[in-house]
């Protein structure tokens, strides 16, 4: 769009201020594309000077009374996101006025700060683009007007000053505009960093829907499309999507995403591990086309049952993949800790060795369920307590509240496994978030002894 200047070393001339230029052989000044040594760089939005150290004469900057809007300088770091910028591969997004600002690729998401500089930077036209030109009404009288404010801006100033000067030396209005143009000053650029999606506003959204059931009740003109959940959503259509399709309490049905009851889950459940044992296939090794087949006479879609066996463990991402060949799994863990949960969410336990009683009676015939496998859901302690934590922030500074208000020191192991599922930065490791809000430390300074964690006093 065009390079930016300082101000060091420059005076104060009819015309403007002073902008180093190299001229020709014959003494002429060299204009862009015919070999000057002024460029911009993408680096801070600042123009860097190849001429700098070398013999430059002066050439008078002029300014325009009417400043050019809605230029902003972003500063980039890799020439992947210059080259997504250029064509169009990212959006700007801010749904509510208390949003941060953020950036999206259809990949990542970036953080949008405002950054004020110290000096002014100048930008100065480029004769061959229209964005530089100034912004015009047309008066009453079909008269072009300058769009001008009420408040004269950085530019009406130094256009003014740069008027009495040439009307000082006897100057005409023509001489003020040879040189170079200067369309705006700005004192401030935007640095971008990249940080994890928000998917706050996707857990509002989902659960303010109109629960639908698995069996069938779902309509295709209910919920959102992948297009409306973007446009609320501080994230990357990447990022997004593969958020969906982890979820258990989301399903795509057409075109659309619908939330998936906890009731309407345990109803299918329930009857896909009655077909399982019905037809006598290994939790390791289902028949998929047999499964979808069995569970749709009962009035089950397919994909709620692709859905269900895949959040249990693993199947194909869509219905269309599936062939008279596919096989899917379910994990014993995985179906065992969906039947602690909803016991859990049904009754309070005071003791583990009560609610071990109850659990074993509601899974499913040959599964073994273990303390072990409640690690992230549930917490038994020394005393044989029980202490459930269910539907954690994923915020790392609040879930950490929450899990050290429960206790004032936790076990690393224990810890970890109540840590999966809160947002991660990217570029670092779940060891890193810890060590961001926590103190850790082996008792008595004994490295035999269990390495613990405590909660950072800020």
């Amino acid at each position: 769009m065009g390079q930016s200047t300082g101000s060091e070393n420059a005076e104060v001339v009819p015309g403007g201020a002073l902008l180093p230029l190299k001229r020709g052989a014959a003494g002429e000044p060299q204009t862009p594309g015919q070999g000057s040594e002024v460029e911009p760089t993408t680096r801070g939005g600042e123009a860097v000077s190849a001429a700098a150290g070398r013999d430059v004469e002066a050439l008078a900057l002029a300014f325009d009374e009417v400043e050019t809007e809605g230029i902003k300088l972003l500063e980039i770091g890799s020439d992947d996101m210059l080259k997504c910028l250029q064509e169009g591969g990212a959006v700007i997004k801010a749904s509510e006025p208390d949003e941060k600002v953020v950036l999206c690729t259809e990949d990542k998401t970036f953080a949008v700060r405002v950054v004020e500089t110290s000096n002014s930077v100048f930008l100065v036209e480029d004769g061959s683009s229209e964005c530089f030109q100034p912004r015009v009404t047309v008066a009453d009288d079909g008269e072009a007007e300058a769009n001008t404010g009420g408040t004269p801006g950085p530019m009406t100033q130094m256009a003014t000053v740069s008027a009495r000067a040439c009307e000082g030396d006897g100057g005409s209005q023509a001489a003020r505009w040879q040189g170079v143009r200067v369309c705006t000053i700005v004192s401030e650029n935007w640095e971008i960093e990249q940080i994890a999606p928000d998917f706050r506003k996707l857990d509002e959204l989902l659960r303010g829907l109109e629960e639908g059931g698995a069996a069938g009740g779902v309509e295709e003109e209910e919920g959102y499309t992948t297009e409306e959940l973007l446009r609320e959503i501080q994230g990357s259509e990447s990022e997004l999507l593969e958020e969906l399709h982890a979820r258990s309490d989301a399903m795509q049905v057409g075109d659309r995403w619908v939330h998936v009851s906890e009731a309407t889950t345990s109803a299918l459940v329930d009857v896909l591990v009655s077909k399982v044992c019905e037809g006598g296939w290994a939790w390791g090794d289902l028949p998929l086309e047999q499964v979808l087949s069995a569970m749709e006479a009962e009035d089950f879609r397919r994909g709620a049952t692709l859905h269900a066996v895949r959040t249990l463990g693993s199947a194909p991402l869509f219905l269309g993949s599936v062939t008279p060949e596919s096989a899917g799994l379910i994990e014993e863990s995985k179906l065992c800790v969906h039947y602690a949960r909803r016991l859990l969410r049904k009754q309070s336990f005071g003791k583990a060795a009560q609610f071990l009683e109850e659990w074993r009676k509601v899974v499913p015939v040959g599964m073994e369920p273990s303390v072990e496998m409640l690690g992230g859901l549930a917490l038994v302690d020394e005393s044989g307590g029980l202490a459930v934590f269910d539907d954690l922030p994923r915020d790392p500074a609040k879930r950490f509240d929450a899990l050290f208000a429960h206790q004032k020191r936790w076990r690393a192991k224990d810890l970890k496994l109540f840590a999966e599922g809160m947002t991660i930065p990217p570029g670092k490791q779940m060891d890193d978030v810890l060590e961001d809000y926590l103190h850790s430390y082996h008792p008595q300074g004994d490295t035999s002894n269990p390495l613990m964690y405590v909660q950072k006093v800020i």
